[in-house]
C-alpha cells in the first residue's frame, strides 16, 4: 500500500512537472544542435546533468523509483539520438572545412599563375 508521501509523488503534479522540465532541456538541447550553438549547448548540458542529478539523488521508495524509471530511461533514448545528430553536424563541418581548403588552393593556384 503507498504512503500519503507516495501518494503525493504520484498523485501530485510533481511528476508532471519534472517531464515538462526535462522537455524543456530536451528542445533546448535540440536547438543548440541545430544552430551549431556548441558552447550554450555545453552549458544547457551541465545545467541538465545538476537537475537529474538531483532528481534521482534522494532515496526512493520501490514506488518512486517505478515512476523516475521511464523519465531516466527517455532521457538516456535522448541522448542517443542527440549523440546522433551532434555527429552528424560534426560530420557536415568536417565536409565544409574540406570544400574550404579546396576553395583556398584553388584560389592560391589562379593567383600564383
Amino acid at each position: 500500500m503507498l504512503s500519503a508521501d507516495d501518494l503525493d509523488f504520484v498523485d501530485g503534479g510533481w511528476i508532471e512537472q519534472q517531464k515538462n522540465a526535462l522537455n524543456t532541456y530536451s528542445e533546448k538541447i535540440e536547438s543548440c544542435i541545430i544552430s551549431s550553438e556548441w558552447e550554450t549547448l555545453a552549458m544547457v548540458l551541465e545545467s541538465r546533468y545538476a537537475f537529474i542529478r538531483q532528481l534521482f539523488s534522494s532515496e526512493l521508495s520501490g514506488q518512486r523509483r517505478a515512476v523516475l524509471k521511464p523519465l531516466a530511461d527517455a532521457v538516456l533514448e535522448q541522448d542517443t539520438l542527440f549523440q546522433a545528430r551532434v555527429e552528424e553536424q560534426k560530420q557536415i563541418a568536417v565536409q565544409q572545412q574540406m570544400t574550404i581548403r579546396q576553395a583556398r588552393r584553388a584560389v592560391n593556384a589562379y593567383n600564383n599563375q
